[in-house]
């Protein structure tokens, strides 16, 4: 079982900006909904993850799209069609970093089904999210930290390097990656958080060990109860990044970019079996949108 020790300050890593997940088991892969075949796990609900806005966010059926608070409330990009939100119905968790919206005319899915039970670390978890494009392989650094700044080189080996990750590329794509539960605990401003760590320690990491980048935010963690994957958790931030950490830049009165997943990062998740019970309350009593049944999806806008 990992462990994963964070101090509370270390979790106020500022929210991911406008990526998809990294992985090192199949670096650049990963595009299509896992198939439960040839080592890959079962699907959990790929085709729940969407794109809002410029981030990710998760179809809960319904017309109902749950995604971090600090994502706005606008349009969801589900399968290649974007839904406008209908106006009217917003729900900002005051206790967590949960946002809970309603689209206008959303495509007809069951609801998906959410834990009710905190998962223990040592847990499997599928993560799906809709952010920065995968590079298709391993990279690894000899880090020099005697140097100021500190510095990173690219080395061609593991065996001359300290430090290894896979780094990302402009351009967003939905896609998916396993870890572990490292630590679950409560956060006086976040609420309950999913704490997952990205490791290349054999013994310990997954087939398809995942690191959340930038545009991650608002995707989803996925966990097996009884056979049944359950929607556990929405990605919202990363920490424990290292100073220099190549793909990481803060470009002057803008937000941070993160670039790569590095050996040794995490990914911060909300927990939702806190919340739950909550979620389907506030879906059950939607308010009524103007013109609900007149307002069409339109066609994905090519952002390119």
């Amino acid at each position: 079982m990992r462990t994963c020790n964070l101090f509370l300050a270390v979790m106020l890593t500022a929210a991911l900006p406008v990526c998809a997940l990294v992985n090192s088991g199949n670096p650049g892969g990963n595009r299509t909904a896992p198939t439960g075949l040839n080592g890959e796990p079962a699907d959990p609900g790929f085709d729940r993850v969407g794109f809002n806005g410029s981030a990710s966010g998760v179809y809960l059926g319904e017309g109902w799209v749950l995604t971090a608070r600090h994502l706005p409330a606008k349009t969801f990009t589900l399968d290649g069609v974007t839904y406008e939100w209908d106006g009217v119905n917003d729900y900002k968790f005051p206790d967590t970093e949960l946002r809970l919206f309603r689209l206008a005319n959303a495509p007809e899915m069951p609801v998906l089904p959410m834990i009710s039970q905190t998962p223990r670390p040592g847990e499997n978890v599928i993560m799906v999210g809709a952010g920065r494009d995968c590079e298709d392989h391993v990279t690894y650094w000899y880090v020099d930290k005697t140097a100021q700044p500190i510095t990173w080189t690219e080395v061609p080996t593991r065996g001359e390097a300290n430090a290894g990750g896979v780094l990302s590329n402009e351009g967003s794509i939905i896609s998916w990656g396993t870890n572990l539960v490292s630590n679950v605990m409560p956060h006086p401003k976040l609420g309950a958080l999913i704490i997952t760590d990205f490791t290349e320690n054999p013994a310990t990491r997954t087939t398809f060990e995942a690191q959340a980048v930038s545009y991650d935010n608002g995707g989803a963690l996925f966990t097996e109860t009884n056979g049944e994957w359950k929607l556990a958790g929405i990605m919202i931030t990363v920490s424990k990044l290292f100073p220099e950490q190549p793909g990481v830049n803060k470009e002057p009165g803008g937000p941070k970019t993160i670039g790569s997943g590095v050996f040794g990062n995490v990914t911060i998740s909300i927990n939702l079996a806190p919340y739950s019970h909550r979620i389907l309350q506030v879906m059950a009593n939607s308010k009524p949108a103007p013109q609900f049944a007149e307002m069409q999806p339109r066609p994905e806008m090519n952002m390119n």
